[in-house]
């Protein structure tokens, strides 16, 4: 099925596969036309609001920023905002549709408190509540499911960063599209089974449940691999971390029933601290290798925190396209989140 090129092609109705390809110059397009006009401003605080794939920009910014800057990152994904939001926060609204409730509705509370705002939409309620209101929008193009516009909403903070001084991203993102561009012509589509380590990812979880484990700047990852598996597969799948899994997680494993339906995916790095290495194979040797009839690693080598990060992210999301086409499903739509949205 994998290397039925015309099959796959008439499944996806949408072209996910041929936007996914595009990804590294997704990026690039967006360095290349990017223009931030802000005032100076350090802030107290950043806080980036969304839901879905729009909320994942702010995992993974904290997961990659967490170590490296000295100003806190908040993820919200609910209709208010934390109380500690105010004149000195720099509050970053995503919604790659612009008309996502919860997110407009913490929007506005968050204009109603001072704090320093900047959306990132490709147009709706957004859009026009920022020409009302006069705080700065970035622009992401339209046409494209939510979730495969991740570079037009990522990208863009980054450079935010870098535009108030906060975080320097050029060597990083030069980097990462390289190492991106050398990923894709290993899993791309026209590359068979054989040689692609996607597509075999693919047919070693399909029909099981997925359970990804990451650790440190991979845990946001980790999350995206189990929406991506949700929405693009169709597919139940959950997500956990290590260390924190060790001191609950590994009691279900080793007590529950039917363990067999389910695999764990390890998201690995040549450069993991000790203790974390030490966890992994621990955890392995002592609770999986038991329990499941298979074990996934996925690793990642890239000279660059955010090359590793992202790395991980696109080889995530082809294998969850694959693992839906291998299911005979189009990854592209999310009929059941458009139903539940109708009837709000």
């Amino acid at each position: 099925m994998l290397d039925d090129i015309e099959k796959m092609n008439e499944l996806d109705s949408n072209d996910m596969l041929k936007i996914l390809e595009n990804f590294p110059e997704q990026i690039e397009d967006v360095v290349e036309k990017s223009e931030i006009n802000l005032l100076p401003f350090q802030p107290d605080n950043i806080v980036v609001t969304g839901m879905g794939g729009s909320a994942i920009v702010g995992d993974t910014l904290k997961s990659f920023l967490a170590n490296r800057i000295q100003v806190p990152i908040y993820v919200n994904r609910d209709y208010t905002l934390p109380s500690f939001v105010g004149e000195d926060t720099l509050l970053v609204v995503v919604s790659y549709s612009g008309n996502t409730e919860e997110t407009l509705n913490a929007a506005r509370e968050g204009l109603k408190r001072d704090a320093k705002v900047v959306a990132i939409s490709s147009n709706g309620e957004l859009e026009k509540m920022c020409k009302e209101e006069r705080f700065v929008f970035l622009k992401a193009p339209t046409g494209y499911p939510p979730r495969a516009a991740f570079a037009f909403l990522f990208v863009p903070v980054l450079q935010l960063l870098s535009e108030l001084l906060i975080y320097d991203s050029e060597v990083d993102i030069l980097d990462t599209i390289s190492r991106l561009k050398e990923l894709r012509n290993r899993i791309k589509v026209d590359v068979d089974t054989e040689k692609n380590e996607a597509k075999k990812l693919a047919k070693r979880i399909h029909g099981k449940i997925p359970i990804v484990y990451g650790h440190s700047i991979y845990n946001a990852v980790a999350n995206r691999w189990h929406t991506q598996f949700n929405e693009n597969s169709e597919i139940l799948s959950w997500y956990g971390a290590f260390p924190e899994m060790n001191h609950n997680e590994i009691v279900g494993w080793k007590g529950g029933e039917n363990v067999e339906e389910f695999i764990p995916i390890f998201l690995r790095d040549e450069k993991e601290p000790d203790k974390i290495n030490q966890r992994i194979e621990l955890t392995k040797e002592l609770v999986f290798e038991e329990e499941v009839e298979d074990i996934i690693e996925v690793w990642t080598d890239a000279d660059t925190q955010l090359a590793r990060i992202l790395y991980l992210v696109y080889l995530g999301d082809y294998v969850s396209i694959y693992l839906a086409l291998l299911r005979g499903k189009d990854p592209s739509p999310v009929a059941i989140i458009d139903e539940l949205k109708e009837n709000l």
